[in-house]
């Protein structure tokens, strides 16, 4: 039914009801991307939709990738500096990530949304590719010592479409450049369709006001409400100013890893929180920079996560708009790993790993800072289980392939009012994309997936609430050799936990020939090749816990057992719990409560520390049936 808003105020109800259409229209963009794309990648939700103001500020991103939606208002301020007489029929493709863009990889397309002869919105599609031209068939080039090794083929805010027809020089470009063009070209008209739709939608909307001014009231009126839910969850932490680090792992180029730092400034009564990136090294020689939207993302989202994991608060949650941005302010230096990159520094992955990192060190100083919010480390690494696989199928007269599957994932951390989410994959992500479909992975591919996101038992952190365990998942070419491209990241400095929770297992890869062999993948960054019915299989990452597990429920810990997240010797070691019964049988388990009690005594009289709840890096051992001999059913 039609909202009409006749008056020139807007009341709290109305705005409300408003705001909600404007998310329904970003929603609707969203079931259009999914419905219509011809990636997986698309299927998998690995892109976000949004809406912004006629002045580039962020207004509606429900289910947007926080990596994606937080930096819209540079990609839009992009376009209208860089193309100051664009008009109705106008749509734009960016993916510079020297100038608001997240990575290359990111392909931004934008349309500006006129009513009444006046640009009132802009709708953003912006979405991971399967391939950006890279040197190899990979769309992360952590090892690229700079863009040109890179070889990502970089639009730098062009104009895609004028008068609503393709401009052919561009998608010219595209079809010469990009691996699998007909995929890539099919996942640009989803997008252009979800935009369009999206433009409709939004005029209709505008026609529910009775003015143009009273629409850009609302817009106002939205972005205060915003403001005024940030300083309040703001102003209910401790003052203060504290310095956070952390240590990344090495990598080629980075035969030490590297330090991060981090200063943050609470300011309550103020409402305020600063975040200063700005005592980080310079951009490295590797694809790990990250970019302006990159960095000012890692300080927005562990601000917003901490405010809304707030188990005393009503559950109103701080929305994820510029109005909220206005009491988060982020300090960045140029030509700073952690900041404004300088070409050509290449910023490949600058949407994992290093922003991966610094979230987590803001989010757990967050967290040190005031009990009851926030949360501990998050997962680390994009193993083989979020890998790019490429190759020749030989049912289609050996046309080359290329995809990133998404087959596992890694395990959220554990916070302040909840458990860690099984599917979390990353910070980044914030458990919005999805796992494959297996069965259209196999048909469209000529891949077998022999393991699908299994939980990988006792990679958890223990916690009060604990992190989730990673999961195990493994797949390999079945008619003709593949090459997988990944890379690992907290093998070493694993996701720590929290306010006394431990530290959960980083990591790992392996490899199982067609004869059965096994072994562990070493390198950190690898380009696999896979021959015909190998199998690589990869196990991800889980997350730090929040809190003592001394003090976790130990119900809860049974359950965990009969679930198979943890083992009942993890439950007697990091949780103190003792469970009498046949593991095998989980209908005989059972708690011993008396002993339970003695064994959580002897543990808090000795030294507890966060290793204190490690279990330690566990080596993975190959089943039997992982290696297919004989023919496949």
């Amino acid at each position: 039914m039609m909202t009409n808003v006749n008056n020139e105020t807007i009341d709290p109800v109305t705005l409300s009801i408003m705001a909600n259409r404007l998310d329904s229209i970003t929603r609707e963009m969203t079931n259009t991307m999914i419905r219509t794309a011809r990636s997986t990648t698309m299927a998998a939700r690995d892109f976000s939709c949004s809406i912004t103001s006629h002045n580039n500020e962020l207004l509606s991103a429900p289910d947007g990738i926080p990596v994606h939606v937080y930096g819209s208002s540079l990609t839009t301020a992009s376009m209208m500096r860089r193309h100051p007489d664009f008009r109705e029929g106008d749509a734009f493709l960016h993916n510079d990530p020297y100038d608001g863009n997240t990575h290359a990889a990111d392909h931004t397309l934008m349309v500006p949304v006129f009513y009444q002869g006046q640009h009132v919105f802009t709708v953003i599609a912006k979405a991971h590719q399967v391939d950006a031209g890279n040197a190899l068939p990979t769309t992360y080039m952590p090892k690229a010592r700079d863009v040109y090794e890179e070889g990502a083929l970089i639009f730098p805010c062009v104009k895609v479409q004028s008068d609503f027809q393709d401009v052919e020089d561009i998608i010219g470009m595209a079809r010469l450049r990009i691996r699998a063009f007909d995929t890539w070209y099919g996942d640009y008209l989803a997008s252009l369709g979800a935009l369009r739709l999206a433009e409709k939608r939004l005029k209709e909307f505008c026609a529910s006001f009775a003015s143009i001014s009273q629409l850009q009231e609302f817009v106002n009126q939205w972005l205060d409400y915003g403001e005024r839910m940030a300083a309040a969850g703001i102003a209910k932490l401790p003052e203060g100013c504290i310095q956070v680090q952390t240590h990344m792992d090495a990598f080629p180029g980075l035969p030490d890893g590297i330090d991060l730092k981090a200063t943050i400034d609470v300011k309550p009564k103020e409402g305020t929180v600063s975040i200063d990136l700005r005592d980080n090294p310079d951009c490295t020689p590797t694809g790990f920079n990250l970019t302006e939207a990159t960095a000012i993302n890692s300080a927005i989202i562990s601000v917003l996560m901490a405010l809304n994991t707030d188990k005393n608060a009503s559950k109103s949650l701080v929305p994820n708009t510029s109005g909220s941005y206005r009491r988060i302010q982020v300090m960045l230096r140029e030509g700073c790993v952690v900041g404004i990159p300088k070409h050509p520094a290449s910023c490949s992955a600058a949407t994992r790993t290093i922003t991966d990192r610094v979230s987590g060190m803001v989010l757990a100083g967050l967290t040190s800072m005031a009990q009851g919010i926030g949360a501990a480390e998050p997962p680390l690494g994009c193993p083989p289980h979020e890998g790019v696989v490429s190759g020749h199928d030989p049912r289609r007269d050996n046309d080359e392939y290329i995809l990133q599957i998404f087959s596992g994932s890694s395990g959220g951390p554990g916070t302040a009012d909840s458990d860690g989410w099984l599917a979390f994959a990353t910070i980044m992500g914030a458990g919005i994309p999805r796992i494959d479909a297996s069965e259209i992975v196999e048909q469209r591919y000529p891949l077998v997936i022999w393991q699908h996101a299994s939980v990988r038992t006792d990679s958890e952190g223990a916690g009060c609430h604990r992190g989730a365990p990673g999961t195990i998942s493994s797949y390999g070419p079945l008619l003709s050799s593949a090459a997988s491209h990944y890379y690992l990241e907290g093998v070493q400095n694993r996701p720590k936990g929290i306010r006394g929770g431990g530290i959960a297992q980083g990591p790992q890869a392996w490899v199982i020939k067609a004869d059965g062999q096994a072994h562990q993948v070493e390198d950190v960054v690898a380009q696999v090749h896979l021959s015909k019915r190998d199998t690589i299989v990869s196990l991800g990452s889980g997350a730090g816990g929040y809190g003592s597990p001394l003090t976790r429920d130990p119900q809860a810990v049974l359950e965990d057992v009969i679930d198979e997240y943890i083992s009942v010797e993890r439950a007697f070691h990091a949780y103190g719990v003792v469970i009498s019964g046949d593991p095998k049988r989980w209908e005989t388990l059972s708690i011993d409560l008396p002993a339970t009690e003695v064994r959580r005594q002897q543990l808090q009289t000795t030294n507890v520390t966060n290793e204190t709840f490690d279990g330690g890096r566990q080596n993975w051992l190959a089943p039997s049936w992982y290696c297919p001999k004989g023919e496949l059913l």
